[in-house]
């Protein structure tokens, strides 16, 4: 069986909310909540810890695990400074019965079932695996006001979570990064720094994450049915 970190401890700065995006109401149910009900029904999944900042803790018990019944939730711990201290303090509480360990992002709310079922098989053969999708727009490398070049589109992904790890390969990616120093964008990145082999497979346009109000908009008319 396979444990989930959801992270659900940023303070969404970039949003310009006083209330975390995670805990906005998204037809009228928290962010954190459609993500979370997607891991506990999904039967490869058995236990979720969820890393939010403390003072969310009994709101995260009270409007998200009790309303929606979610049994799996076996732990919510505090969340660090960086989301690779989060996910560490996630990891560290997953017992070693687990071989995989999911990390999604809790301002992710629309990935599937059959997403995540190809992430753990991509797994299987490899240290990680990811999501990603293919960018639209043309990349270019700059700095300051200057475009040093063009990339190539074909060899770039823009990755997702939910993102499935071999249990005993993370822990050792998280000491290789706190040895050397390395700070992570993602988890698949300390895999990567620490010499592991990472898969990916193709992720899903509607597994976005909310970033900003629009996003946020964006959400809502998919619920709606309107995109």
């Amino acid at each position: 069986m396979i444990a989930a970190i959801v992270v659900a401890a940023g303070k969404g700065i970039r949003f310009g909310s006083d209330v975390p995006k995670q805990y906005l109401k998204l037809n009228d149910k928290p962010v954190l909540s459609y993500g979370l009900l997607t891991l506990e029904r999904h039967p490869a999944i058995d236990s979720i810890v969820v890393v939010a900042a403390l003072e969310w803790k009994p709101y995260i018990e009270r409007e998200i695990i009790r309303r929606f019944e979610i049994r799996k939730v076996a732990a919510i711990v505090a969340g660090g400074e960086q989301r690779q201290d989060s996910v560490s303090a996630g990891l560290f509480v997953i017992s070693d019965v687990h071989e995989f360990v999911a990390v999604h992002d809790a301002v992710r709310p629309f990935f599937s079932s059959d997403l995540l079922d190809r992430v753990i098989d991509g797994c299987r053969s490899a240290d990680a695996c990811i999501p990603a999708i293919a960018p639209r727009d043309t990349v270019k490398h700059v700095k300051d006001n200057l475009v040093f070049r063009t990339l190539p589109r074909e060899t770039l992904r823009l990755a997702q979570t939910p993102q499935v790890f071999r249990r005993t390969v993370l822990i050792e990616a998280f000491q290789h990064a706190k040895r050397n120093n390395l700070l992570g964008t993602d988890e698949a990145s300390l895999i990567e720094a620490a010499g592991g082999k990472v898969a990916w497979v193709e992720g899903e346009e509607q597994n976005f994450k909310i970033t900003t109000p629009l996003d946020l908009k964006f959400a809502e008319l998919i619920l709606e049915g309107k995109v």
